[in-house]
């Protein structure tokens, strides 16, 4: 079961929500010194939704890990999609989560008015999940440091 937290919970349980953040965080991220500060901030302001999933036993509930999203909206194509920031798993997630998560995630999207749910992943067992549910995973994310691209360029310039 996927359940958004309130600012409340995500203050109580950051040091496990930040844990699971910093082990996923996209690419596009940077290196920044105060990364984690500016998360939690965006999160406990409404900009990044915090997630928990859990499965839900008689006796139980086994925390199972942590989504973050954020509503992205181009205004060139006046489209608004759902980010999937960054998501994390803190043991092996069994595919009934999975489904339970992506189908709340979905109905989540609908409701915001989303266009689409988009991600970043380099691991080949999402892609290949994406890939079964008829999603899409053909495009590269491609990026450059612009000090190491900046320095490249100079060296070039220099020989």
């Amino acid at each position: 079961m996927l359940t958004k937290l309130t600012p409340e919970q995500i203050s109580k349980f950051w040091d496990v929500i930040s844990y699971a953040v910093e082990e996923s965080l996209p690419p596009i991220t940077g290196e920044h010194p105060d990364r984690m500060n500016r998360i939690l901030s965006s999160a406990l302001s409404g900009k990044v939704d915090v997630w928990a999933s859990y499965n839900k036993s008689e006796d139980v509930n086994k925390f199972e890990g942590i989504v973050l999203t954020q509503i992205l909206y181009d205004n060139v194509s006046n489209t608004r999609n759902l980010l999937i920031y960054c998501i994390y798993g803190y043991s092996n997630v069994d595919s009934k989560s999975w489904s339970e998560g992506l189908e709340t995630l979905l109905k989540y999207a609908k409701g915001e008015r989303c266009n689409q749910i988009v991600a970043y992943t380099d691991l080949p067992n999402i892609v290949n999940l994406v890939n079964r549910l008829d999603g899409e995973a053909k495009y590269t994310f491609l990026s450059f440091n612009v000090n190491k691209l900046i320095k490249k360029f100079n060296n070039l310039k220099e020989t």
